[in-house]
């Protein structure tokens, strides 16, 4: 049986390609983290990515993180895959003076913060 982690982080992890895909064309290449930040860092990125990747992977039975783990799955290797194969992240999403951001960078957040409040409300 397929674990929920992996379900929901392949959920997100496609509708973060196929949101590139669309607007592939008005697209920024960001070789920073979030919001343009740490430019030129790509390969402490991938290293981020993958240790991030490997943790969730190696906790992923742990039934009430398994949402936000998913989440943060799926959006760490959605920016991991732009990394490899174009030197930075595709961003796209523009909100008035907030730097570009792309879907996995919102996934990021979302499930960071909801394994951070879960740790802290046990």
């Amino acid at each position: 049986m397929v674990n929920k982690v992996f379900l929901i982080a392949f959920t997100v992890f496609i509708i973060d390609r196929a949101t590139k895909l669309i607007f592939f064309d008005s697209s920024s290449l960001n070789t920073g983290a979030a919001f343009s930040i740490l430019q030129g860092y790509i390969w402490l990125f991938i290293l981020i990515a993958v240790i991030v990747s490997l943790v969730i992977i190696f906790y992923r039975n742990e039934t009430k993180y398994q949402l936000g783990m998913g989440i943060l799955l799926g959006g760490t290797l959605g920016n991991l895959i732009d990394r490899i194969f174009y030197g930075g992240v595709i961003d796209f999403i523009r909100i008035y003076t907030i730097p570009l951001f792309n879907l996995a960078d919102v996934s990021n957040i979302i499930g960071a913060l909801m394994i951070i409040y879960i740790m802290y409300k046990n």
